[in-house]
């Protein structure tokens, strides 16, 4: 079976002076497959997110999305995108903004009114007429996930999809993963609480600095007895020049010797 997305040889620099902030990064994803794209800030995640996503296009290398290019309308059709800092019209409803993509998709006023419903009953915004403009950070992450699985994505993108939830909406987020898995959606999971990706990972890639450091099946990377924390912070480590991760000079300084009052 083909892969739902094959990433090959991918690089990325923004300005033909700068360095690649993807460098020579390659792997692919299987249907009904969660995947973790882990890595610090600057890592070069997101531009391989975007390059996914058809949203920006790769300096060199290839990306192919269901056997087709990112930018083919069949392919991004297929395609959920959850984005870490949703942003929607401020001035519409949930049910509007949903009823709105659901327009984008193409989809029949009928099958829209009931995805629409059952997308806001998911997400627990069902009856929630405030406008967007007063939604908290947890309830515009909430309806950006409502959003990316109205079209039933053959592929979900998830860019730090429960880093405003509360414990009740990042079990949900679980529970909704391992039923689009079920199904044989692909997952592609973006995010720095590595304890969730641990929980619902098959495979995960470890980045820094636009290289991939280790890739692999999460029980394979994760020894017993340890977390992907640990394994993920000891990997950076070694790659990174070594630097004292204490308080910054001209703060230790004023720090009191012992003894002293």
């Amino acid at each position: 079976m083909a892969p739902v997305v094959a990433v090959e040889d991918l690089r990325k620099r923004y300005r033909a002076r700068d360095p690649y902030v993807v460098d020579s990064v390659s792997f692919s994803l299987e249907p009904g497959e969660a995947f973790g794209l882990l890595g610090p800030n600057g890592a070069g995640k997101s531009s391989i997110v975007k390059i996914i996503a058809g949203l920006t296009r790769p300096s060199s290398g290839r990306v192919t999305l269901l056997g087709g290019s990112p930018q083919d309308p069949a392919a991004r059709a297929a395609l959920g995108f959850a984005a870490e800092e949703p942003d929607f019209p401020k001035y519409l409803c949930a049910d509007e903004v949903l009823d709105y993509f659901g327009r984008l998709l193409g989809l029949p006023a009928s099958e829209r009114r009931r995805r629409v419903s059952e997308a806001l009953e998911w997400s627990t915004l069902a009856g929630e007429r405030r406008q967007v403009r007063h939604f908290s950070k947890g309830m515009k992450q909430r309806l950006g996930l409502a959003q990316a699985i109205l079209g039933r994505p053959k592929l979900l993108i998830l860019d730090e999809p429960t880093a405003d939830l509360d414990p009740l909406g990042r079990r949900d987020v679980r529970d909704l993963i391992s039923g689009l898995k079920a199904q044989g959606t692909t997952v592609l999971l973006n995010s720095h609480l590595l304890s969730e990706v641990e929980r619902v990972c098959d495979r995960v890639s470890i980045m820094a600095r636009g290289k991939i450091l280790k890739e692999g099946p999460v029980q394979e990377l994760v020894p017993e007895g340890r977390t992907l924390e640990e394994v993920f912070v000891q990997l950076f480590d070694a790659s990174a020049q070594a630097r004292d991760a204490g308080l910054p000079a001209f703060i230790a300084e004023n720090q009191p010797r012992p003894g002293s009052i």
